[in-house]
């Protein structure tokens, strides 16, 4: 019985992972490598469609271009916590990229209007959710662009990336501005 509800869960899971690969390729063969959005058991299509405008508006202010290709898998908050404990990460970590797969995972919450994890989140990282999930995609992207799991040069690309400054991922020695240390934990 137990076999056959996990069967169950993932084929709904690569139903919706289908369904939205079908949406994103939708774009002309011409364009830039692609980004690739899938969301983790437990979102309905329309839950993941609507998570994933969250994300791409934020995203579009970003080079993502820049990434190749690249997938932005979004995790329920509900399993969030023990994905990170699988990999020895923080629980109030609320994303992390896995380099060598071209993959960065992020928590639910950080796309949902409201909900206690967000409240939890916000509180715990002192900044208002959207401010976190714009920090957070930063980041990442500063591992993703530099190839590079130094917590350190993704601090400081997102700090570029803010101030829409050319990327650099050479080191910089002295005068960086600080950004909160986003512990990804990219692989």
């Amino acid at each position: 019985m137990k076999l056959k509800a996990n069967l169950r869960i993932a084929a709904q899971a690569l139903f919706v992972a289908f369904q939205l690969h079908a949406v994103v390729k939708a774009a002309p063969p011409d364009s830039a490598p692609r980004q690739h959005f899938v969301c983790n058991i437990g979102y309905t299509l329309q839950q993941c469609q609507e998570a994933m405008d969250v994300l791409r508006k934020v995203l579009a202010k970003y080079p993502t271009a820049d990434l190749g290709e690249w997938t932005w898998i979004l995790v329920r908050s509900e399993d969030w916590r023990r994905i990170l404990q699988d990999r020895g990460f923080s629980p109030n970590n609320p994303a992390f990229s896995i380099l060598p797969h071209r993959e960065t995972f992020l928590e639910g919450a950080l796309v949902t209007k409201a909900s206690i994890r967000g409240a939890q989140l916000s509180r715990i990282w002192s900044m208002a959710l959207e401010n976190l999930l714009d920090l957070a995609v930063r980041h990442e992207l500063g591992h993703a662009l530099c190839n590079d799991r130094n917590e350190a040069k993704a601090d400081r690309i997102a700090a570029m990336l803010q101030e829409k400054k050319p990327i650099s991922c050479e080191v910089q020695t002295a005068g960086a501005r600080r950004l909160p240390i986003l512990r990804s934990g990219a692989r």
